[in-house]
C-alpha cells in the first residue's frame, strides 16, 4: 500500500510540476507578447499627427535674414532636426497659438530626450514688410529663449517653402478707416510645420491640428525610426 501511495503521490508531483510550468510559460508568452505590443504603438506615427514623406527632398538653399548677423543660409541646417513654421508677428491667432503649442511640445521633449535630440525651432516670417529682424527675434524669444526667429525678401521664402505645399497670400483689405494705413492688413497662410533631419532634408510634415503632446510622440517616433536607417 504504501509503494502504491508513494507512486501516486509522485505521479501527483510531476503532474503540478508539469502544469506548474505550462502555466509559468504562458504568463511569460503573455508578458512578451504585451511588451511587444506596446513597443509597437509607441514606434506608431499617428499619420492625423505626422505625414512622413517617402522621397526625402533637400531642403532648398536660400539666405534668409536673422537679427545680428549677416544672414542665415538654410545650408547651416545640418547635424541637427528642425522643425520650420511659417507666419508673421503681426499675427491675431493662429501664430501665437501655434508657437505657444511648440513652446509646449519642446517642454514635453526636454523631458524625455537627450538634448542632443532635441529640435531647433525655426520661425520664419513670411511678412518681411512690416516684420525686421530685429522684431522677429524678440517675438519668438517671447514664447521660449531657443526660437529662432528668420524672415526674408519673398523670392527666397517663396523657393524654401512652395516645394512642400507651404503658401500664403496678403488679406484684402477692408473699406475702413483703418485701411488707408498700408500696414493694416492681415496674411492667410499655410500651418503645417516641416520637419527637417540632421541631413537636411525634409523628413516629413505635421499638419493643423496641432497637438504639443501627439508631436512630442511623434518626433521621438520618428526620429527613433531615422536612426534605424
Amino acid at each position: 500500500m504504501n509503494n502504491q501511495a508513494n507512486k501516486q503521490a509522485s505521479k501527483n508531483t510531476l503532474l503540478t510540476k508539469i502544469i506548474f510550468a505550462i502555466l509559468l510559460a504562458l504568463i511569460i508568452l503573455t508578458l512578451v507578447l504585451k511588451t511587444q505590443q506596446t513597443n509597437t504603438q509607441q514606434t506608431v506615427i499617428d499619420k492625423n499627427t505626422y505625414i512622413e514623406f517617402p522621397d526625402r527632398k533637400p531642403l532648398p538653399i536660400v539666405t534668409l535674414a536673422q537679427a545680428d548677423t549677416d544672414g542665415f543660409s538654410t545650408s547651416k541646417i545640418k547635424g541637427k532636426w528642425h522643425i520650420l513654421y511659417f507666419g508673421y508677428t503681426f499675427c491675431p491667432d493662429i501664430c501665437p497659438l501655434e508657437l505657444t503649442v511648440l513652446q509646449q511640445m519642446m517642454e514635453i521633449l526636454r523631458k524625455d530626450i537627450a538634448t542632443s535630440d532635441l529640435p531647433q525651432i525655426l520661425f520664419i516670417s513670411i511678412d518681411p514688410e512690416r516684420d525686421k529682424p530685429e522684431q522677429v527675434k524678440k517675438y519668438v524669444a517671447a514664447f521660449d529663449s531657443s526660437f529662432m526667429g528668420l524672415t526674408g525678401k519673398q523670392d527666397a521664402l517663396t523657393a524654401l517653402a512652395s516645394p512642400f505645399g507651404i503658401a500664403w497670400m496678403k488679406d484684402a483689405v477692408p473699406s475702413t478707416q483703418e485701411s488707408k494705413d498700408n500696414n493694416f492688413y492681415t496674411v492667410s497662410h499655410s500651418t503645417t510645420l516641416l520637419l527637417v533631419n540632421p541631413d537636411s532634408k525634409v523628413a516629413g510634415m505635421f499638419p493643423a491640428p496641432h497637438s504639443a503632446k501627439a508631436m512630442a510622440q511623434a518626433y521621438k517616433n520618428s526620429i527613433k525610426k531615422e536612426k534605424v536607417y
